[in-house]
């Protein structure tokens, strides 16, 4: 099972087998191979690891965005994405692009559409003010492209996840 690491800003692949004997094996992505075991110790935070024959003590929690992993004195945070969920980060990434729908956040009342059919956008341009809860709300262009649909009406109410512009890759 492959393994997409990012430690202090740097993303590393690890890749996991087992040997004929059964013993674990991580791959790294430079080529580098390291025999692993481990053993939960404990209330299932602390792990006592052996790496190419050197024993390590470790603690391991899940916090935003990853483990916080305390080892030899030090404290870091890694972000862990397996196969799976690396594919569906590429799918969301690439779903981006292409028709965009922009949606009401909450219900409201359209004041001003900003923008015509055919208008070429930027991330963050205004394209549409709500009125919500005596508030006037931009709501902007969430990246490039260009307006191809426009269902907001000036004095017209909205429910929150209304359809209000639709955008295209420009």
């Amino acid at each position: 099972m492959k393994y997409y690491c990012d430690v202090l800003g740097r993303e590393r692949t690890f890749t996991f087998s087992k040997t004929e004997e059964g013993s674990l094996v991580a791959e790294r992505d430079d080529g580098e191979r390291f025999h692993v075991d481990f053993s939960l110790v404990g209330d299932g935070s602390a792990f006592s690891v052996m790496l190419d024959g050197h024993s390590l003590d470790c603690l391991v929690e899940r916090v935003r965005g990853g483990f916080a992993v305390q080892l030899m004195g030090e404290r870091i945070v890694v972000a862990v994405q397996d196969e799976r969920e690396k594919a569906a980060e590429r799918v969301a990434v690439a779903k981006a692009g292409g028709k965009r729908p922009i949606e009401a956040a909450m219900p409201g009342v359209v004041i001003e559409v900003k923008v015509a059919v055919g208008d070429v956008v930027e991330e963050g341009d205004t394209l549409v003010i709500l009125e919500a809860m005596k508030m006037q709300n931009p709501v902007q262009a969430d990246g490039p492209g260009k307006v191809t649909k426009i269902l907001a009406v000036p004095g017209k109410p909205v429910a929150g996840g209304d359809l209000l512009v639709e955008l295209d890759d420009a």
